[in-house]
């Protein structure tokens, strides 16, 4: 049975914030038939908008909470191109197979000395040319700031191709949202 965080979350999520992830889903642009992994995909919120921009394509979602990857597995249950994996982002391992990889609310609450090992990985599971859209709070007591991101990935060789900082959420308070695009070395 879930805690009573839980189910304000999930009323929160669900109901609130349908707009914020479905427009974010749309600001990603993604070509139908794409591979694309999510990292961190939680409950399915985001999940459920990016799939339905696949009809061709696969979506694989990753979390280490059984608790939401079986709260996705229920929302989700309709679409036939999704797969849910319990598992760590570090051992998770389909090198140079995923378009672009979907890093939504995750990367600040990673330790900060595992944030590179992290993008390593995902470095390793994008293919050539293949983005990373991150979207992460900017709040100095839970986030993470734009320079912080952009340092990271640049370091990491990828290229900045888009990014905005707003208020696209009240709740959440200033956000970051970045596309990057490996680099072919």
């Amino acid at each position: 049975m879930p805690n009573l965080s839980e189910i304000i979350d999930d009323l929160l999520v669900r109901y609130l914030a349908y707009f914020n992830y479905k427009n974010y889903a749309k600001r990603i642009n993604l070509q139908e038939n794409e591979k694309i992994l999510e990292i961190g995909s939680g409950g399915g919120n985001l999940s459920r908008f990016l799939t339905e921009k696949l009809p061709q394509g696969e979506l694989v979602c990753i979390d280490r909470s059984e608790y939401y990857i079986d709260k996705a597995k229920r929302r989700l249950k309709s679409f036939e191109n999704i797969k849910l994996e319990l598992t760590d982002f570090l051992e998770f391992n389909k090198e140079n197979y995923f378009n672009v990889i979907v890093v939504h609310y995750v990367l600040h609450d990673i330790a900060k000395e595992k944030r590179k090992d992290i993008i390593n990985v995902l470095n390793r599971e994008l293919k050539e040319k293949g983005k990373i859209c991150i979207r992460e709070p900017m709040r100095e007591s839970h986030g993470m700031s734009s320079e912080e991101i952009r340092v990271l990935m640049i370091q990491k060789g990828f290229l900045e191709k888009f990014s905005r900082e707003g208020y696209f959420f009240p709740l959440r308070g200033k956000v970051f949202e970045g596309i990057f695009e490996k680099r072919i070395i």
